[in-house]
């Protein structure tokens, strides 16, 4: 008797390390071989059909292109109309871009921002800058721009306290002069996109063609709390911004949107007081106040430096990340882009 409860004991003991060692093993398996998982794809619904146009153009003031939220005299230092000629666009993206970084806006023409990857679907790529006071700096910016014919350039100073101004340049030169675009994508300089998979997934979600409406997908930040920290860059004084908390609002690094969005947040950005974190201020404030809800990818795409570390590294070539993470250097950027040819059949691009 003895003996076979002490049996029983064995067997059970032996059962349990059996089956959390597979519990553990399927664990490590799925965390460390996993392949990037596929976009979320909406159920079949109608809410983003757009039946009027977009942008209707009288609400502006005669000479809007004079203003730039509080700001009286504006202009464009550099312009490049570069959706003039043609009747439809897929996607435009606008891409915040600081003047010294020259390296970063040669990488994206070399890779996913260039405008030749999907013949089949037109795209349009210019890169926001503020001015800069060195003149050395400018001519080469001019220069630059006599190349590639994609710079847009406003007259206001280029800084972290002035982004808010960059970010509704933006939607200021789609509403002018990119009207016809079907999707908006705002992009910072430093970050990866899938473009193949991006175009795809628009596609395949909203159909090839037709309008879209009301549509601002990205990962959103939850009402997270106000940075007081003196150390912090993105500090904000109570007077500036009283509130704990800040709206839900987007991270700036890659925001999908519909032409009426873009003209919604146009319209009111000159109507509130400017605040200076620009991604609190136009996703959030400005969204809130037009009534746009965020279509939120963060739980279905969130992705670190280990994911993209050990996508680099697999042997299998797997399905590619939508994006990479954001401030990523441009050696990754040409690594993670040649990777993605490699899964797509294309042809590697030399480095240089």
């Amino acid at each position: 008797m003895v003996m076979a409860r002490s049996c029983d004991r064995r067997l059970r003991t032996i059962c349990i390390v059996v089956l959390v060692t597979y519990a553990l093993s399927n664990f490590l398996y799925v965390t460390f071989n996993r392949e990037p998982p596929s976009l979320l794809l909406l159920a079949n619904a109608t809410w983003w059909k757009a039946n009027m146009p977009p942008y209707n153009m009288s609400l502006l003031a005669a000479d809007d292109l004079k203003f730039l939220v509080d700001k009286p005299g504006f202009k464009f230092l550099i312009n490049n109309k570069r959706c003039e000629g043609s009747n439809s666009i897929f996607l435009v993206v606008f891409i915040h871009s600081a003047p010294a970084n020259f390296r970063n806006r040669q990488v994206i023409r070399d890779t996913w921002g260039r405008e030749d990857n999907l013949p089949q679907d037109l795209i349009r790529v210019v890169f926001l800058l503020g001015s800069v006071t060195d003149p050395f700096m400018q001519r080469r910016i001019n220069q630059e721009n006599n190349l590639y014919h994609d710079i847009v350039q406003g007259n206001f100073f280029d800084s972290y306290r002035n982004l808010t101004y960059k970010h509704v340049m933006g939607l200021k030169w789609v509403t002018h002069y990119c009207r016809q675009a079907r999707f908006i994508f705002k992009a910072d300089d430093d970050i990866f996109v899938d473009i193949f998979q991006l175009t795809n997934f628009l596609k395949e979600t909203f159909g090839p063609t037709g309008g879209v409406a009301n549509i601002m997908m990205c990962y959103v930040y939850r009402t997270p709390p106000v940075k007081r920290s003196q150390r912090s860059k993105w500090r904000v004084s109570f007077k500036e911004y009283p509130g704990r908390y800040y709206p839900s609002y987007c991270a700036g690094w890659g925001i999908i949107l519909s032409p009426d969005v873009v003209f919604k947040l146009y319209l009111q950005s000159s109507k509130i007081p400017y605040f200076w974190v620009d991604d609190v201020h136009v996703t959030g404030t400005l969204a809130e106040l037009v009534g746009v809800s965020h279509l939120d990818f963060t739980e279905k795409l969130d992705v670190n430096n280990i994911d993209i570390e050990k996508w680099i590294d697999s042997k299998d070539v797997m399905r590619p990340y939508l994006f990479g993470t954001p401030n990523s250097d441009m050696a990754t950027i040409l690594t993670l882009w040649n990777r993605t040819l490699q899964y797509y059949q294309r042809p590697a691009l030399s480095h240089r």
